[in-house]
């Protein structure tokens, strides 16, 4: 009978540990998505202020316009590497969904009715809601960025191939880039609140481990 509560210990903490590694995993991950966001957020200002003043002295003088086709081709290299950010976003978000459906699992198969099991119960939904919501705003983020990055090649390959509708086209070209400034701010808030959520989380899981051993 020692040797299986012993047993049972055991797995009961090397869950418990896992659990918390993957939670300050998760936070750290974010930590360094604020720190991206910020630095993206500094030069994307810069970069439409730069276009901008690019556009108008094209518009005036009918000169330059190879600035503005590399301005537009350096803008949608950015959006093809913030696209592929976007994917890896969704596919750790999955895993995070994935990690509270085991511990879950691990809870539910461990109830006994104890005032503890039923915090347990309570904290698994909150964090699988939580889980949950980031998931669907990274999904939602992904698809965001990906119609932004058609839309601005489709505006270069009209920009390089004609000269009547210059203004109309610079001037769209322009707004996808402020809609992903206003999409970077989104997304620093979103971050933000995900740390957040990861120190509860934390706190909860050290709560936990206090409980059961």
């Amino acid at each position: 009978m020692k040797t299986i509560k012993h047993l049972l210990a055991g797995i009961l903490l090397v869950s418990s540990t896992m659990a918390f590694a993957q939670n300050a995993k998760e936070m750290a991950q974010n930590k360094n998505q604020i720190k991206v966001d910020k630095n993206q957020l500094t030069r994307d200002t810069q970069e439409v202020e730069l276009f901008k003043e690019q556009t108008i002295a094209y518009l005036s003088s009918n000169k330059n316009k190879q600035a503005l086709i590399a301005s537009m081709e350096r803008e949608i290299k950015q959006t093809e590497a913030k696209l592929a950010r976007a994917t890896v976003e969704v596919v750790q978000s999955t895993k995070e969904v994935a990690t509270d459906r085991r511990e879950k699992r691990r809870n539910r198969r461990q109830y006994e009715g104890t005032a503890d099991d039923k915090k347990d119960i309570i904290r698994d939904r909150h964090n699988k809601r939580d889980d949950q919501r980031d998931k669907r705003d990274d999904v939602r983020d992904e698809n965001e960025v990906e119609r932004r990055l058609i839309v601005q090649q489709e505006l270069l390959s009209a920009f390089k191939s004609s000269n009547t509708d210059d203004a109309v086209i610079l001037e769209k070209f322009s707004g996808t880039m402020l809609a992903d400034i206003e999409e970077t701010k989104e997304e620093l808030g979103e971050d933000k609140k995900e740390v957040r959520e990861d120190r509860r989380e934390r706190r909860d899981d050290r709560r936990e481990r206090r409980e059961k051993f």
